[in-house]
């Protein structure tokens, strides 16, 4: 039994292909709840050193505060050091020109709290000299993240995808309910690793199993669509930390819905894919089946039959098995290892900016809890805009505008003087929607420019190179704290303007048949003339073939062509 030959009869995204694909999107909410969700848990108030017992923020009393806390360069309160003058609730008078000693903050810090009740930066204080400390909780998540992608999706392939993303939510729902009764940080950065983990294992198997119940046509759609799922989680979290306040409460608050999901082990398929590559061909049938019912056709029994190989295809076969490819045979070639290169430096490019601005807009405009939500929000149209131009000017040409035009308006933001919030705020946010752009399509990109013999671990190792970028971006946003404000944006914008232009140096995939051997993966796009760089894709670009043996490879291409093109297919018989 052939999936694809059961996807002619039930369509390539009938009526219980999109019940399965939206009930599995729906984990994308939760997913970007523990994926972002640290940008609030350990969300950094303005704050200054305690000036005696019982005392609390405030910035209102000039004449104490310039008795007792000195200023810095820029006019602001020193955060982390005070005047060594002896201070109580009566207050204290002093000479604005008597020289007073500059001590670091021995009473601890007073925060403010017009925007957040408790954070982990308050309970812990993790500030001044311990701000990494609050930086390092940030890139555990990703960390948790990158191993989260590599262990859960080895384990899909290996036990099923419904036990592996069963698995990653019942971490997400212990892990993240466990979490919010802690009381030392130690303990909080290892539940954070853990939720990371979960957070990549539940998103990358949902995916998975949703792309693999779609035919061709529809799978560049089926990966873009559930990106706004994703949105809806991130402008959530804004919502959910805005009415909560207290760490505590916003952990307990994201953790314990996903038991709800829970139910998905009994009520989602298996993938059919996956049952078929272990030989439970009884189940997949089942399931096919049940799918023919519900979409009202009738599928062939001839589908469910095995057919016999050709010797010819035994020896493709045998070939298949006895040959196994690593990453070290991809770097061999040399074409191949440039593509490589370039794909990986877009990549991780991509997840610093992205990750990065993501944390960042704690620090942007007047209202955190906006500005988190605004960088959601602008993702649905860098979406939109992706449904609307993949299928018509390519993936390279989509990933080198808008990456382009992103690194420009970030590096722009550094003109910006800092008392100039919403403008700072609008221009950051150009840069984000073009980032979430370029997000979304660069790992179909990454699929389709390596061969089939090291497409898995060609794109497996991207995925694990691109996780540096995401788990470097806080401690970018933290040099921009001991350095200069725009320090942030200088290096998202050079990244992300480099990575822009380096995709010139790609051949567009747009139409293009999928390399299938070492060999074609190596010549697609070798030897790139200066004029070809700049080349928009033939959307309909199909091997002339004269001999009838050919015209199943025709019909191929011409599927996928239209897949990409939006355009009908027609083949002959």
């Amino acid at each position: 039994m052939q999936f694809d030959e059961a996807l002619k009869y039930l369509g390539d995204f009938g009526r219980y292909q999109k019940v399965v694909y939206f009930t599995l999107c729906l984990l994308a909410i939760p997913c970007a709840w523990h994926s972002l969700g640290n940008t609030f848990l350990s969300a950094s108030p303005d704050h200054h050193c305690s000036l005696y017992d019982g005392y609390t923020y405030n910035t209102s009393q000039e004449a104490l505060m310039s008795c007792a806390v000195p200023r810095k360069d820029d006019g602001s309160w020193d955060s982390c050091r005070r005047y060594n003058v002896s201070i109580g609730p009566g207050g204290v008078e002093c000479s604005p020109d008597e020289p007073r000693e500059i001590i670091p903050c021995d009473m601890g810090w007073v925060f403010d709290s017009t925007f957040y009740d408790k954070t982990a930066v308050t309970e812990f204080n993790l500030v001044c000299e311990n701000d990494a400390q609050r930086q390092l909780s940030k890139s555990l998540v990703l960390a948790g993240k990158m191993v989260g992608s590599m262990v859960c999706g080895q384990l899909a392939d290996f036990a099923g995808r419904k036990k592996a993303f069963t698995l990653a939510l019942l971490i997400m729902v212990g892990v993240g309910t466990g979490a919010s009764f802690v009381h030392t940080f130690t303990l909080f950065c290892v539940m954070q690793f853990f939720l990371g983990v979960s957070a990549s294992g539940t998103f990358v198997v949902a995916i998975v199993i949703a792309t693999e119940m779609v035919g061709k046509s529809q799978r560049a759609t089926a990966g873009i669509v559930i990106e706004y799922f994703y949105s809806i989680g991130y402008m959530s979290m804004a919502l959910i930390a805005w009415r909560l306040r207290d760490w505590h409460t916003i952990e307990l608050a994201i953790s314990i819905p996903p038991v709800i999901f829970l139910a998905y082990y009994f009520i989602v398929p298996e993938s059919p894919r996956w049952l078929l590559s272990k030989g439970k061909t009884a189940e997949a049938e089942k399931i096919v089946r049940k799918a023919a019912t519900v979409n009202k056709v009738k599928i062939p029994e001839s589908v469910f039959k095995d057919e016999p190989l050709e010797t010819k295809d035994e020896e493709q076969v045998k070939t298949s098995v006895d040959r196994t490819y690593t990453f070290f045979d991809l770097l061999r070639y040399p074409n191949l290892r440039k593509k490589a290169i370039i794909i990986y430096f877009i990549w991780l490019s991509n997840n610093l900016v992205y990750y990065g601005l993501s944390f960042f807009s704690e620090d942007l405009g007047n209202d955190p809890y906006f500005s988190f939500f605004l960088a959601g929000a602008v993702e649905v149209p860098a979406y939109i805009v992706c449904q609307l131009l993949l299928g018509r000017i390519g993936r390279k040409w989509l990933i080198c505008v808008f990456m382009t035009i992103g690194g420009v308006s970030l590096l722009c933001a550094m003109a910006i003087p800092t008392d100039m919030t919403t403008v700072t705020l609008v221009i950051a946010m150009i840069g984000k929607l073009c980032i979430s752009g370029s997000y979304a399509i660069v790992y179909l990109y990454a699929i389709e420019l390596f061969p089939t013999p090291v497409r898995n671990v060609g794109v497996g190792m991207g995925s694990f190179v691109s996780r540096i970028g995401s788990i470097a971006s806080p401690y970018v946003l933290y040099l921009g704290d001991v350095t200069f404000f725009q320090l942030p944006f200088l290096v998202f914008g050079s990244f992300a303007l480099l990575a822009g232009v380096s995709t010139l140096l790609l051949p567009d995939t747009l139409g293009a048949k999928l390399p299938q051997t070492m060999e074609e993966g190596e010549a697609f796009g070798k030897n790139m003339t200066f004029r070809e760089m700049f080349k928009l894709p033939n959307c309909r670009r199909v091997p002339d073939h004269e001999d009838g043996e050919n015209q199943q490879e025709k019909a191929d291409v011409l599927e996928m062509s239209a897949a990409y093109c939006n355009v009908g297919v027609q083949t002959e018989d």
